[in-house]
């Protein structure tokens, strides 16, 4: 019993803050309080009679405050100072009710560790806690964002890898003996630049000795032509002697073709990546003596669902991303093949890329993502907020405002695309709406809220 009265002492005065003009029976009672509790222990019924007293006049001045706002609020013609003014009477209120939940249930403890006599009590005590937890208000605080109209962009994804047309293993025209490599792998070289020349020993004495016998020819067809000309010797010699040039001028020619065959030029200007063989090894048509790639232009390539054959055009957005580099690139569609891959039902897409930093190589692994749809000025909101109702009917809550409440209103919508983690609608919104984003598994529609 003495804690009880203390407790409620206590919260009476944490309640009411600055002394008012019920300070004076307050204090009287809580003096014959003392009195009772200090000499008077046993009389257990008067010091009842007390506390409720005491609690009666603790409610009493709460009562009296709330009707003091109640008048001030229809007083008040400024709609946000009547809010204001709301609020305040709804917090005395809630405050005023804790207090009596808080009396009647330290009444109640106190009323049932007296024994079976006053159980009658204590059910009466209940019924006012039930009364009053009832009238506690439980408003449910939620959060809101407001809608703007905003670009929505679709996307699907699909994997490729890079290539380069300029990617060649390059090999000897003519077999022989390597003499010379005049570059290093990472060089960079120009269309034309000799890169390795083979032994030409061979090919340069038979040039030798063709010129040799070349010279002979030619002076014995120039003197045989003379004589032809002032119809001296047969026919048969003239066209014996004129066939024997020829056909050593073609030798001549064919040894030269091969002397230049023997200096492995540049097919394009890029970088040495790999060379095969070392100096004095062989050479041969056969097997590649170097590879050259240049990496300033490459493209992806990769294979698409004929499901998003309509859907996909020339000129595509892509955004190309390179898990191993951490990067990604801004791209377009290039090229789209003109045939369906019977095995896989694919087609296959080619993208551009721009590479003069080199970092993309050839067969490098991307991730394509391949814009399918675009709507410049859309309602978008987050897709966890969109909630479905017994008939499968999407809905959301957005904010409904009037002069003095803020309470939940439920939208029936139809939805559209949806992109990582945002839902386009369709219709139901305008875009100019608050809608609430957190708190709204736990409301319904025309619920009170506070936000």
């Amino acid at each position: 019993m003495r804690h009880f009265a203390l407790l409620l002492l206590a919260l009476f005065l944490l309640s009411c803050g600055s002394k008012g003009k019920y300070d004076k029976p307050i204090e009287k009672l809580t003096f014959q309080k003392d009195s009772i509790l200090n000499i008077y222990d046993n009389i257990q019924d008067e010091l009842g009679e007390i506390e409720v007293a005491l609690s009666e006049l603790k409610f009493k001045e709460f009562n009296e405050q709330i009707d003091s706002l109640t008048k001030l609020m229809e007083a008040e013609k400024d709609t946000a100072k009547a809010r204001k003014l709301k609020d305040e009477k709804e917090t005395h209120e809630d405050k005023l009710n804790k207090l009596k939940l808080e009396t009647y249930n330290a009444q109640r403890d106190w009323l049932k560790s007296n024994g079976e006599k006053i159980n009658e009590k204590v059910g009466e005590i209940d019924e006012d806690i039930a009364d009053v937890e009832g009238k506690i208000k439980r408003i449910p605080l939620v959060s809101v964002e407001q809608l703007q109209l905003k670009k929505f962009e679709h996307f699907f994804e699909v994997h490729g890898s890079v290539t380069t047309d300029k990617n060649a293993t390059i090999t000897a025209e003519i077999p022989g003996k390597i003499k010379n490599i005049l570059v290093e792998v990472g060089q960079k070289v120009n269309v034309g630049q000799t890169l390795v020349i083979l032994d030409t020993e061979i090919i340069q004495k038979n040039i030798d000795e063709v010129k040799t016998a070349y010279d002979l020819v030619k002076t014995l067809f120039e003197k045989q032509e003379k004589l032809w000309q002032q119809k001296i010797g047969s026919e048969m010699q003239y066209l014996e002697a004129k066939n024997r040039k020829e056909s050593l001028d073609q030798k001549l020619e064919t040894l030269n073709a091969q002397l230049d065959k023997a200096l492995i030029k540049a097919p394009f200007s890029g970088i040495i990546d790999e060379i095969f063989p070392k100096e004095g090894e062989m050479a041969n048509p056969m097997f590649p003596v170097l590879r050259m790639v240049n990496l300033d232009r490459v493209y992806i390539v990769s294979d698409v669902s004929e499901d998003y054959l309509g859907k996909v055009k020339v000129g595509s957005f892509v955004r190309a991303e390179f898990p191993s580099l951490e990067t990604s690139f801004k791209a377009k569609i290039n090229r789209i093949g003109s045939y369906i891959n019977a095995k896989n039902r694919t087609f296959k897409v080619y993208v551009d890329l721009n590479n003069k930093d080199n970092i993309l190589k050839p067969n490098l692994l991307s991730v394509l993502n391949i814009r399918d749809f675009e709507q410049d000025s859309a309602v978008v909101v987050p897709s966890n907020i969109i909630q479905q109702d017994a008939s499968g009917a999407d809905f959301l809550f957005i904010i409904e405002k009037n002069s003095e409440t803020l309470k939940a209103k439920k939208i029936v919508v139809k939805t559209g695309k949806l992109y990582k983690g945002e839902t386009m609608i369709k219709n139901g919104l305008k875009g100019d709406e608050e809608i609430i984003i957190k708190g709204a598994r736990s409301i319904k529609g025309g619920q009170e809220i506070k936000i």
